[in-house]
């Protein structure tokens, strides 16, 4: 059972201006049905089912479920009680375009460190209509195709709590009577809490109305007593696997591969310069002993000089550290870019349960993957050049070589600056906006 006491819920804009969104509700609310929550635009119902989803906090009062006081919990408890407990069926679907039916519902139990079976992906995918489907993209299947995916997932990790927000609302007649049709057929083994404008669709098809009005219950109208189930919150244990977060990671990746080609081009051009003159400047300040085997020092020294009449000892040193400067110009440029293009990803990650360290997996291994691949790509590149001017110039003598020291710099900071940048820049986002906000603006 679920219990609201004396919930208290006020919002203050930017202008100072505060607004009462709920105020001393009173509520119970059993295991099973089907609940309306009925009342015009504003009037608190989906406030109301932020609270109870933990995706939002009162500001007076308590919500205890199955007698785990929610208001007292913070940070990893509530992505906890959303990862386990909770499944959401938003009005714009809010599943993610690029990844496949099977990713979209599979990815509520990768959250919890599961594997997906097949059987049961099988199973819930049949439950909702969806058997032929799983491969399918997100962008190629309809709006009542994705509202099914939507409560696929939410029904997947067989949640205690289904909480849908104006779920027909995008939808047409037909497809709506389907839906609703679906969710109460659910709603006889689990809670399914619907926020609607529609009095008709709730006597159809609600257990029991609730309106509510300014903040306050005007009315609760029970239709249908449903027997109520023991129930228990489950707990948190599970944690998103390094497999799950390296392939949602490369998903990232796909949707702009013109993007990711410009941005590894431009880091790979930049690594491969400082490759090219790093071994220029090793040359002139140290160079390789085995060459005095070769060539006598003052030969050597006739090399230097000629390669200082192209370019000098300190325009070789400002163009390096220019090179440096660019490339971390080019990281938090394409970094700041991907998170704010996937600002939404982030708000359904989080809003399905993700913690904070199952975002920051994914959105690194994007950070990462990029690196990496313009690290080895630019080693080769100026590999081969050196090999090329080596043999053109000097015989093919290895006058000018890859400088080992500055190979293992450009290693470690292809993985720690992109790493740096995408935790920094992710954790600021979560910071600044929350996922209630993330959702509805994106």
């Amino acid at each position: 059972m679920i219990e609201l006491i004396d919930l208290t819920k006020t919002y203050t804009t930017r202008l100072g201006v505060k607004t009462q969104a709920l105020d001393s509700i009173r509520l119970n609310l059993p295991d099973v049905g089907m609940i309306f929550v009925l009342g015009k635009s504003g009037s608190g119902k989906s406030t109301l089912l932020n609270l109870l989803g933990g995706l939002d906090r009162a500001d007076s009062g308590r919500i205890l479920v199955d007698g785990m006081d929610l208001s007292a919990k913070k940070g990893k408890e509530l992505d906890a009680y959303r990862c386990h407990d909770v499944g959401f069926v938003f009005q714009d679907f809010n599943i993610i375009e690029h990844y496949t039916v099977r990713e979209n519902v599979g990815l509520a139990l990768e959250l919890q460190g599961k594997t997906i079976e097949s059987k049961l992906m099988r199973n819930t995918l049949e439950l909702v209509d969806l058997k032929d489907f799983e491969n399918r993209k997100g962008n190629e299947v309809s709006g009542g195709q994705k509202q099914r995916i939507a409560i696929a997932r939410a029904l997947i990790k067989r949640p205690r709590l289904i909480l849908t927000d104006e779920p027909t609302g995008n939808l047409d007649s037909n497809t709506s009577d389907q839906i609703m049709n679906l969710l109460k057929e659910i709603s006889k083994e689990t809670l399914v809490v619907v926020v609607s404008h529609d009095p008709e669709e709730a006597k159809v098809f609600g257990d029991r109305i609730i309106y509510i009005k300014d903040g306050r219950i005007s009315k609760d109208e029970l239709i249908h007593v449903s027997e109520d189930k023991l129930s228990k919150v489950h707990e948190h244990k599970g944690f998103l696997k390094l497999s799950s977060s390296i392939k949602y990671g490369i998903h990232a990746l796909r949707p702009k591969r013109l993007q990711v080609i410009m941005t590894s081009l431009l880091l790979t051009f930049s690594l491969m310069v400082s490759n090219l003159l790093g071994a220029y400047l090793h040359f002139l300040n140290d160079p390789d002993m085995r060459l005095f085997e070769i060539l006598d020092s003052e030969q050597i020294k006739a090399i230097a000089t000629d390669l200082q009449g192209y370019l000098t000892q300190a325009h070789a040193e400002v163009l390096i550290l220019g090179t440096y400067v660019l490339l971390l110009g080019i990281f938090y440029v394409f970094l700041s870019i991907s998170v704010e293009q996937r600002i939404k990803q982030l708000g359904i990650f989080k809003a399905i349960g993700a913690r904070h360290q199952d975002v920051l997996k994914i959105f690194i291994w994007e950070a990462l993957l990029l690196g990496i691949g313009s690290f080895i790509l630019s080693s080769l590149v100026a590999y081969a050049y050196l090999l090329d001017i080596n043999k053109k110039f000097y015989d093919g003598l290895s006058v000018l070589g890859l400088y080992l020291p500055q190979i293992l710099f450009h290693g470690y900071i292809s993985l720690f600056l992109p790493s740096l940048f995408m935790v920094g820049l992710t954790l600021n986002t979560l910071r600044k906006n929350s996922v209630i906000s993330i959702l509805k603006e994106s």
